[in-house]
């Protein structure tokens, strides 16, 4: 183990190679952040509002991910002596690069405890004169969870005649960003095609009620605003004005999405559902284009998911960086749920559902440790030398803020 007293002093540290996971020449999120995020504080808007303190928390491991900031590993190998350094990532859910490996690592968890059936993709949107109650009491959120899963549960109710007796398994993800990083909130669904009824027998189903599914998610959802908002009088009174034209104009439901997924076979759909949408980040980095750094002004693009057509904006770097941050969710938050069948109490407990789930049940479950993650992530082995060896662990370093009890730790 390597403390204070480096074997390798961090000055010599810098002059070794690192590790690297991106093409350093593209413009990224981080190094955005990285340039303006001082100046960015001392922005009126940010002074005058002030930001929440998960934001400046996420921001700053962020901006410190594959960094010496964020601690090290040092490797060497046995045959040139070169040393090579593996700087730590910071795991956090605002971070690109993070996050392309931790959509891969949730999609072969979730993948284990999926049922090996015909899935479908469903997405609950709301009205957009509802979405600032949402940014202005984040509690809210859970609401939102909430009302779709009753929805779910009320028709499958209703498709099988019965009460309580048909259950079917459901994975929610939500994302509060549209692709114009507005701040748009909307739930996606991986609902099974089918559930265990009554008699622990899972059947499937060919049909969905939309129209139960659209009126009863609004109703629902409307429903556990008003009582979100029963002791405070004034804000209750406008959202009741509001609900009263939302019913008017919105006659048939909410805009509910629920085309078949086109699959060879269920685990494979829920794989490519889970790579997509959960873990996303709020923007891929390739959809930046330019950043003047002189005028301050960045330039990116979107597809408009109406006529897919590409659309490109230029704007001040500081307005880029207040809609990304907006999406940084509340400390432990949970943006992927499990209902039903999914539920931990149910795969657990219902010898039916085990024996539903695949054979590679105990593999797809394995943790990908850091070096394979980055082989089938990135296609590259770190840990593979210019001269052809492989390069063996001498020890690593960490920052004294993440050390426990006064000592370095390997927190890999």
């Amino acid at each position: 183990m390597i403390s204070d007293n480096l074997a390798i002093p961090l000055a010599k540290v810098a002059t070794h190679s690192f590790s690297k996971m991106v093409d350093p020449s593209k413009l990224s999120i981080q190094r955005i952040f990285v340039a303006y995020w001082t100046s960015f504080l001392l922005d009126p808007e940010v002074v005058h509002r002030g930001l929440r303190p998960v934001i400046v928390k996420e921001v700053q491991k962020m901006m410190a991910c594959g960094t010496l900031d964020a601690g090290f590993k040092i490797y060497e190998c046995p045959n040139c002596k070169k040393t090579h350094v593996i700087c730590y990532t910071c795991k956090s859910r605002f971070c690109n690069a993070c996050g392309v490996k931790y959509a891969h690592l949730r999609a072969y968890s979730i993948s284990a405890s999926t049922l090996d059936v015909p899935h479908r993709h469903v997405v609950f949107t709301i009205d957009h004169c509802l979405r600032d109650y949402f940014r202005r009491d984040r509690d809210l959120l859970h609401v939102l969870f909430e009302a779709v899963k009753d929805t779910l549960f009320y028709t499958f109710d209703r498709m099988n005649g019965k009460k309580h007796t048909f259950k079917p398994g459901f994975i929610l993800t939500l994302h509060t960003f549209g692709r114009a990083l507005n701040w748009n909130p909307h739930i996606h669904c991986l609902l099974t095609e089918g559930g265990m009824n009554e008699d622990q027998i899972y059947k499937p189903i060919s049909y969905i009620n939309y129209e139960v599914l659209r009126k009863s998610f609004m109703k629902c959802l409307l429903d556990k605003m008003k009582a979100f908002y029963a002791n405070q009088p004034a804000v209750l009174s406008e959202l009741k004005q509001r609900i009263n034209q939302i019913y008017r104009d919105y006659t048939d439901g909410f805009y509910v999405h629920a085309p078949a997924m086109e699959q060879k076979n269920g685990k494979d759909a829920v794989t490519a559902y889970i790579i997509r949408y959960a873990g996303r980040p709020v923007m891929a980095q390739s959809r930046i284009l330019a950043l003047d750094r002189s005028n301050r002004m960045i330039t990116y693009f979107y597809e408009d998911h109406k006529t897919e057509e590409r659309i490109e904006v230029t704007e001040p770097v500081f307005t880029f960086m207040k809609k990304l941050i907006v999406h940084i969710p509340e400390s432990q938050f949970k943006m992927i749920r499990y209902y039903g069948l999914y539920a931990s109490c149910q795969t657990q407990h219902k010898p039916t559902v085990k024996a539903l789930l695949k054979s590679c049940l105990s593999t797809l479950r394995k943790h990908l440790p850091y070096r394979q993650s980055l082989i089938s992530t990135f296609d590259t082995d770190p840990l593979l030398c210019d001269c052809g060896h492989y390069m063996e662990y001498i020890g690593f370093w960490v920052p004294p803020s993440k050390r426990n009890g006064g000592f370095a730790y390997d927190s890999s």
